[in-house]
């Protein structure tokens, strides 16, 4: 660990040299200048958001500082998480059986489960692992989150309201970050979707107004156009199903318009699952209601 931590450290230090900084340039962050060299001397590890202020303070991207930590690699699982995602996105089955051959071989567990989520082959005990995993890790990194948003689509109700436990506190060092916030918001999007799938108008109010402190941290359009797809989720599914709709089919076209076809298509796709099941639901009430209607005209 303390090998990991040295890493960390002097990759920080090697970038304030180059902009010519002294340690105690970063005390008006309210950064001891002994913390810092402490750190960069990997005698302990710095929070998160201290790193990513003082990266912010030099002008650095965290994507450069990560970059020059992994020796100007891509982090494996970043860039297969990547590219699992652009398959799924362009729904290239055969590339996405190829990943999972791909990533079995390394003997990544894990990562073959996230997989096995777009491949519709995950099993129930699975899902349990990742459950767990995901119980045990107090602070979640980007793959934990992409772990989380992943296999959001096999969880029931009590499995996806165990792991929003705490979401917040797990989660809020990151979310100044972009790529961060923006899997932070897919994950609380797609969970209203669900709540609100399953009749839980309280929850998945409550998940979007929790949200509302992350706007605050930054707004970028394709969260946006995936808050307002999430809140007419719940005035389809609550309120009026046609004015939801109408709400639905114009976030698609925003989409469209800034993203192109695919992007409109892959979140069609998504959104059908919930209004068919929603639509399913509703027909069969409309059936049992009409059955008591002609059972009391009986009576």
């Amino acid at each position: 660990m303390l090998k990991m931590y040295k890493k960390y450290g002097d990759c920080f230090k090697k970038l304030r040299n180059q902009k010519n900084l002294g340690l105690s340039y970063f005390s008006k962050l309210g950064i001891d200048r002994s913390n810092i060299s402490r750190f960069e001397h990997g005698k302990c590890m710095m929070s998160f958001e201290r790193i990513d202020l003082m990266l912010e303070e030099m002008q650095v991207p965290l994507s450069e500082y990560e970059l020059i930590v992994n020796n100007y690699m891509p982090n494996f699982q970043e860039f297969f998480i990547l590219e699992l995602e652009k398959a799924e996105f362009i729904q290239n089955r055969d590339k996405i059986k190829e990943l999972y051959s791909e990533v079995k071989e390394t003997g990544n567990h894990l990562l073959t489960i996230t997989v096995k989520t777009k491949l519709g082959n995950i099993s129930q005990t699975e899902v349990k692992e990742i459950e767990a995993y995901l119980c045990n890790i107090e602070e979640w990194g980007y793959f934990e989150l992409t772990l989380f948003y992943f296999v959001s689509d096999y969880l029931n109700v009590n499995q996806l309201e165990l792991l929003l436990f705490n979401f917040d506190k797990r989660c809020e060092n990151y979310c100044r970050v972009l790529k961060y916030r923006r899997r932070l918001l897919q994950i609380a999007y797609k969970s209203v979707a669900i709540y609100a799938d399953n009749g839980e108008r309280k929850k998945a109010e409550n998940i979007l107004e929790m949200t509302k402190k992350y706007r605050t941290v930054g707004v970028d359009l394709y969260s946006e156009v995936l808050r307002h797809l999430a809140r007419a989720i719940i005035i389809f599914n609550f309120e009026n199903a046609g004015v939801g709709e109408e709400k639905i089919n114009y976030a698609l076209e925003i989409l469209e318009e800034f993203g192109g076809k695919k992007i409109k298509e892959f979140y069609q796709n998504k959104m059908e699952k919930y209004l068919n099941s929603s639509k399913e639901i509703f027909f069969i009430l409309e059936h049992i209601l009409e059955g008591e209607d002609r059972l009391s005209e009986a009576l």
